[in-house]
């Protein structure tokens, strides 16, 4: 019962403006959550019909050592014993949304878990552009920008659909840590079927992009990133100033622009001058095996394994 709680417990609204929204559905030997934007169901071990509250459920649940006995009582609370244990869950009457995988049935065959972990640090936080709050699988590809960062992934295989994943659903999806054997799909949602007739259904973003190209197809000169340059921006992070920026000096990684000022790291090779934001470069380590950093101001074309991109830097 514990796993099928786990599963279901990321699709629980945090607040109440939808009180129904903070409860789970029991209903036909399954569990659902619903949190307004996105759903997961998976069977559950309890032939009753009732929506209790999620977040004192899943601690009833979690709090229970030995065999649980759960039953509704005359007052409409679910009863939860186990031992010498015993708690009372408030449950509501009210319709509970009825959210269901809907679409045309697909099969997926190839690797999608470890994509969305390569792509999710660079998905935006800027609710201003929900385009870009996603991944975007389009033909052989998976994209990702953060608005500073866009980044390319080559699938190697045909996604059978084009679809641009929500964060919030891309997070999930990390945390289930499970190849999803198939999905659904209408204009606005897709669901991910996972085996043991598990479920994850969320709405979906716009896959009306920007013309990447006028990024990805501009001539780079990529050569190897500078040995030590990863470990010498982490080791410069605590120096910054207010705006995390990092200055690239002639064979130096420093955290001012002005010589005789800040901290400064050594690294042979590194001669180009830019700026950049010290997290959004660091998002780079172990991404990126290629940079091309002499167009900056302009985008800095980086490349890896199946991978291209670009990085914006910043005005020093």
């Amino acid at each position: 019962m514990l796993d099928a709680l786990r599963f279901v417990q990321g699709a629980v609204a945090k607040k109440d403006f939808v009180p129904t929204l903070q409860h789970f559905r029991i209903e036909g030997g399954t569990i659902r959550g619903y949190n307004g934007m996105m759903g997961l169901c998976c069977p559950i071990a309890l032939n009753l019909d009732v929506c209790p509250k999620a977040v004192p459920f899943i601690k009833a649940i979690q709090t229970c050592k030995d065999t649980i006995a759960i039953h509704m009582t005359a007052g409409g609370r679910l009863s939860i014993k186990s031992g010498t244990f015993k708690a009372f869950v408030d449950c509501i009457n009210e319709p509970f949304p009825e959210v269901l995988p809907e679409g045309q049935c697909i099969d997926l065959k190839g690797e999608l878990l470890g994509v969305l972990k390569l792509l999710s640090p660079f998905i935006a936080e800027d609710a201003s552009r929900p385009w870009a709050r996603g991944i975007l699988l389009r033909n052989q590809s998976a994209f990702a920008t953060n608005n500073v960062c866009l980044i390319e992934y080559w699938l190697g295989y045909d996604f059978p659909i084009e679809l641009n994943i929500p964060k919030a659903a891309v997070s999930e999806l990390l945390r289930i840590n499970e190849e999803p054997t198939g999905l659904q799909f209408t204009e606005s949602s897709v669901t991910f079927h996972f085996a043991g007739q598990r479920w994850l259904r969320t709405q979906t973003y716009s896959t009306i992009w920007p013309d990447l190209g006028k990024i990805f197809d501009q001539p780079a000169a990529l050569a190897p990133v500078p040995a030590g340059l990863w470990e010498a921006a982490a080791d410069l992070a605590s120096f910054t100033d207010d705006m995390e920026r990092v200055f690239i000096r002639e064979g130096m990684l420093a955290t001012s622009s002005i010589e005789g000022e800040g901290a400064v790291i050594e690294i042979p090779g590194l001669l180009e001058p830019a700026c950049f934001n010290l997290k959004q470069l660091r998002l780079l380590e172990g991404v990126a095996t290629l940079l091309d950093l002499s167009k900056y101001p302009a985008p800095c074309a980086f490349r890896g394994e199946r991978i291209r991109g670009a990085i914006v830097g910043m005005r020093a």
